[in-house]
């Protein structure tokens, strides 16, 4: 019997000495924890961002928009030229106002006008079929941002 005791003891010591010897007292002053970054392509949607967005420069935005026009709308190279000129203007205004210190709600009157003054460029620029063309394009992208795609409507039996 005072061999099962010992034994028992013995082996609850030998277990939970290595769960004593990773807890930290105070008196052994501050512990430095190494931590490996995670790879963003791991952290999925679910992940907080620890930093804030940041857009591609406005060059870059203006010429993705531009061959994108380009390509939808059948745009000779003059007319690029002049939808890139008018997308770099609206580009570098987003990012001005963006970067301003004013309130969300001035913010988004900002970029409201800003929309507006880039839509009329666009009507001064385009043929009346490429605009309409693009305003159909901008439309369908914005509804399905919004509702999700379109479903079909259900079909009473009868």
């Amino acid at each position: 019997m005072f061999k099962s005791i010992m034994l028992s003891g013995l082996l609850l010591i030998v277990l939970t000495l290595p769960v004593a010897a990773q807890q930290v007292t105070p008196a052994a002053g501050p512990v430095s924890v190494q931590t490996t970054p995670t790879a963003p392509a791991q952290a999925g949607k679910s992940a907080k961002r620890t930093s804030p967005y940041q857009a591609a420069d406005p060059a870059t935005r203006a010429r993705k928009m531009t061959d994108r026009m380009t390509t939808d709308l059948g745009l000779d190279p003059a007319t690029a030229q002049k939808v890139y000129e008018a997308a770099l203007t609206r580009a570098q205004k987003i990012d001005a106002i963006q970067n301003g210190t004013d309130d969300n709600k001035t913010k988004n009157q900002s970029l409201q006008a800003n929309a507006n003054a880039f839509k009329t460029a666009l009507q001064s620029i385009l043929s009346p079929d490429q605009f309409t063309k693009f305003q159909q394009q901008k439309g369908g992208r914005n509804r399905d941002k919004a509702t999700g795609p379109q479903q079909p409507a259900k079909q009473e039996p009868h």
